[in-house]
């Protein structure tokens, strides 16, 4: 007898597992969800106060609703807890403003295939192909994500004897405003690319936080580095760079790091295995085809590359949604 063919299950659940995403997507880039963050509308009111055509816009409201971001009760649509918690513009944990990065993410998975044949991204992901304002837009865009990171760490470690902290391509500064805001005593020094600074300026200034926080420019893998902390972060560092290029930047970091100091590398880090964090293991995509070297390293290959700069006590956490936090001393 031969044997009965497959369903093609697993094939048409990925077929439709874009959906709900591209629905989140459109949402964030008609920021339809603002409008509803004071109660619910209908369709027509919806479309009224965004400025489009309510037989365009039912689709893909009922779509947010599958997607677990709208409520729909008697044709008047609600924002969910969630949705009216993170994208309801000008709330402190907004993430709107991620939807040009997440679409230029999402257009560079669509591309996955070519980049892997070309043998490298067909488009860097570079800084200095963008304008002032979209840096500005980008980074406004991540700041609550670096917000939400200073928090982590803060509920998983305590930060209360540290006095000196460096925060190694803090792009915006949200990590480090949000740590000297919460530890009174605490300095933080925000290290980045020349690019990037003026803009980390800009953040630091509009948070009048420039009594607490310090910018340094510089290229902190390849640079001579100076000052001395009793604590260093990283975060979503490692993930664009080289083996060679993370090697030399802890290398670098245990330089300036005070004896018995701390490091902490935050972002996306693979099981050994290299089949989980499941979300981690699909990410890997963005940063094969976002950037030359990047991806995301087994947590192995992290732990050696700490112990060869140095450093002992190696711990790795995973939070929600798969961020890893790995943790290092340097011998007193």
């Amino acid at each position: 007898m031969t044997e009965s063919p497959p369903q093609p299950e697993a094939i048409t659940r990925l077929f439709d597992a874009v959906y709900p995403s591209f629905a989140m997507l459109a949402g964030m880039e008609l920021d339809l969800f603002t409008p509803l963050k004071d109660g619910p509308l209908t369709v027509e009111q919806l479309a009224d106060t965004i400025g489009v055509q309510a037989i365009k816009l039912r689709p893909l409201l009922y779509a947010l609703v599958v997607a677990g971001l709208l409520t729909v009760d008697n044709d008047l649509f609600l924002n969910t807890h969630e949705a009216n918690h993170y994208f309801v513009r000008g709330k402190p944990a907004y993430l709107g403003g991620q939807q040009e990065l997440t679409t230029s993410n999402w257009t560079s998975v669509l591309k996955t295939a070519g980049i892997i044949r070309a043998g490298g991204p067909l488009e860097k992901n570079d800084y200095h192909s963008m304008s002032q304002d979209e840096l500005v837009a980008l980074f406004r865009g991540l700041y609550p994500g670096a917000i939400l990171d200073a928090d982590r760490l803060m509920d998983q470690y305590d930060f209360s004897t540290y006095n000196a902290l460096l925060d190694v391509g803090g792009g915006s500064g949200g990590l480090a405003i949000a740590m000297t805001q919460a530890n009174l005593h605490l300095k933080a020094t925000v290290i980045d690319l020349p690019l990037v600074t003026p803009i980390t300026r800009q953040f630091v200034e509009e948070a009048k936080a420039a009594d607490r926080v310090e910018i340094l420019t510089a290229d902190a893998i390849h640079d001579t580095l100076s000052g001395s902390y009793d604590v260093v972060v990283a975060r979503h560092i490692i993930q664009v760079l080289s083996a060679d290029d993370s090697r030399a930047l802890l290398s670098n970091l245990a330089t300036v790091l005070k004896p018995g100091g701390v490091i902490y590398l935050v972002g996306w880090v693979l099981d050994d295995s290299r089949v989980s964090p499941q979300n981690i293991v699909g990410y890997n995509l963005v940063l094969l085809t976002s950037y030359k070297d990047g991806q995301a390293y087994t947590e192995q290959e992290v732990h050696n590359w700490l112990v060869a700069a140095g450093f002992v006590d190696f711990e790795r956490v995973v939070m929600s949604g798969g961020e890893s936090i790995l943790t290092a001393r340097k011998p007193p």
